[in-house]
């Protein structure tokens, strides 16, 4: 672990204003309460962001030589140590496919209907890929109306054309649906299907490109010996290879993609919906994560789902830390109320200061599983303290509420644009 240098320090203990007699009692009015050692009352000193700065020291490394890549949870590398928090202002599948390009990663807010967010989820897997596995077709007797519906619901352009369970018969791209006004019309009457090119199984991208380079075509249908789709090639995810090469993708070169549950037993319905949709990491997000409610909640997902990555939290001592572990977590969030606009601290008198609670939960994590710090990111050096003190990624949310990305609403105030954050 890297040495921090404390900078001022945060106050040790309460200091009241009553009188203290010789003997320690504290006096207030006719009451006398008798002193108790404060190491029994007080957990010590704790120290945020603010409290520190990393003493400065000889580095052999130049800076285009530095990377910066570290773990989410035990399986998920990230390019980039950053995550988009689960906040309803915050990230959406557009935040979560810009987070994943860059190199992090996003994970999707509950507060909407359950299949709704695994629809975000699979918005986001379905971003680009290599190839994609399960591309959207659509019926040659559905109606123009219909595919356009399809095209918008899923953020795709075009549509290959498939009956019978699967035989490709055509595609259907924008070009063909531009200048068509009358939308009953259906799908077999203008799609493209004549010298239709295609290429087999296990064709390279590279030899895809070509391909698509040499027809002038924007989409390539991988299809077996039968005929049957398998797959589908873009010029769209080839191009997005090149722009992002340290884009944080899955074995099948999809972007990768979280998204948060509660810890009540009809989560786990949720939970299976994400799963199905592709989902990269579930994430059992609550304020007190060192709670039976949250331990429990961990052994039925790990038992339901026990391939699927899993994070939870939040906590704030080595105890809460450890106890997620031993549950079986692959990673553990820590942040009892240090973000911005969070009112835990005020509200409920709990909360540990960010920097002390990241050591701790790092000791208390032994090495085993990574650890997030999550919130109370204010400027770009508090990153660099969170994981100096030992976090493997950071967890933001007001510092990317204001992009373009968040799906908070915008709202001009005195000619300025702002987006409301919660």
């Amino acid at each position: 672990m890297r040495d921090v240098s404390v900078l001022t320090h945060a106050p040790a203990g309460i200091h009241p204003s009553e009188g203290r007699d010789a003997a320690g009692a504290l006096h207030g009015g006719s009451t006398t309460v008798q002193r108790q050692e404060t190491s029994s009352r007080f957990a010590g000193e704790g120290l945020t962001f603010d409290d520190v700065l990393l003493v400065p020291r000889y580095s052999p490394v130049h800076p285009k030589d530095t990377s910066v890549a570290s773990l989410l949870t035990r399986r998920i590398a990230l390019p980039i140590p950053f995550v988009a928090a689960a906040m309803d202002t915050v990230t959406e599948s557009h935040m979560a496919i810009t987070m994943a390009r860059e190199g992090g990663i996003g994970i999707i807010h509950k507060n909407m209907a359950a299949h709704h967010q695994a629809e975000e989820v699979d918005r986001v897997k379905r971003s680009e890929s290599g190839m994609i596995a399960e591309p959207v077709t659509v019926a040659p007797g559905a109606t123009l109306r219909e595919a356009i519906r399809l095209t918008e619901r899923s953020g795709i352009t075009g549509l290959p054309v498939v009956e019978d369970g699967g035989r490709l018969v055509g595609i259907l791209t924008h070009r063909d649906l531009q200048f068509e006004s009358d939308l009953e019309r259906q799908v077999r009457e203008v799609m493209t299907h004549e010298g239709l090119i295609t290429a087999p199984v296990g064709t390279s991208l590279g030899e895809a490109e070509r391909i698509l380079h040499q027809h002038r075509i924007e989409k390539l249908p991988i299809v077996d010996a039968h005929g049957e789709l398998r797959g589908l090639i873009t010029v769209k995810d080839i191009r997005q290879r090149r722009q992002f090469p340290n884009a944080c993708k899955d074995e099948q070169g999809r972007l990768r993609v979280g998204a948060a549950i509660g810890a009540a037993p009809r989560d786990v319905e949720r939970a299976r919906g994400l799963v199905e949709a592709g989902v990269d990491v579930l994430v059992v997000d609550t304020a007190h994560g060192h709670s039976q409610g949250v331990l429990d909640a961990v052994a039925r997902i790990r038992e339901q789902f026990p391939d699927v990555q899993l994070i939870a939290g939040n906590v704030a001592t080595r105890e809460g830390a450890a106890a997620l572990v031993e549950r079986g977590v692959d990673a553990v969030k820590v942040g009892i109320g240090p973000g911005s606009i969070c009112t835990t601290r005020v509200v409920t008198g709990v909360g540990v200061p960010q920097l002390t609670a990241v050591l701790d939960a790092v000791e208390g994590a032994a090495g085993q599983v990574p650890v997030i710090a999550d919130g109370g990111i204010k400027y770009s050096g508090d990153v660099v303290k969170a994981l100096a003190a030992g976090a493997h990624a950071v967890m933001m949310g007001s510092m990317l509420a204001g992009t373009e990305e968040s799906p908070g609403q915008a709202f001009l105030l005195e000619g300025r644009r702002f987006k409301t954050v919660r």
